[in-house]
């Protein structure tokens, strides 16, 4: 682990290599500015215990990702560390905000509805950087 890594990672991580109590990490691209303004915005929305982190900043192997998981998909990472990716992360961190958003959650969670926003979010997150103004 870089120097950059095991700062960012010793604020989440306790000394046994878990997360700590009550913590989750939401790990996103920092090179796509639509991940970086959903970010934003969630991050006003969502209580401190979770954790956003660019996934060029953190160890992916500690975590049991390779870059190819970290290129397709924004991850949250429980403290129990039960691991949610794309549209299911998503729909998680949507059920931990206000009402209208903690229904939208729940309903993304859903069959038919999950397939349909695994769908969508796969479209979004292959063509994100044809997004011209929004991702880089």
């Amino acid at each position: 682990m870089t120097d950059s890594n095991l700062d960012i990672d010793s604020d989440i991580i306790d000394q046994n290599n878990s997360l700590v109590l009550n913590q989750q990490l939401v790990i996103y691209d920092e090179n796509c500015e639509l991940c970086k303004q959903l970010v934003d915005w969630t991050s006003k929305k969502i209580s401190a215990d979770f954790q956003f982190v660019d996934s060029n900043s953190i160890e992916h192997d500690f975590y049991g990702l390779d870059q190819t998981d970290l290129d397709k998909y924004v991850w949250l990472i429980k403290s129990n560390s039960e691991k949610s990716k794309g549209a299911y992360a998503i729909a998680e961190l949507l059920k931990q905000m206000e009402l209208k958003w903690k229904i939208l959650g729940s309903i993304i969670s859903t069959f038919p509805f999950t397939f349909v926003a695994s769908g969508i979010y796969w479209l979004v997150a292959k063509n994100r950087r044809r997004f011209k103004g929004v991702c880089s």
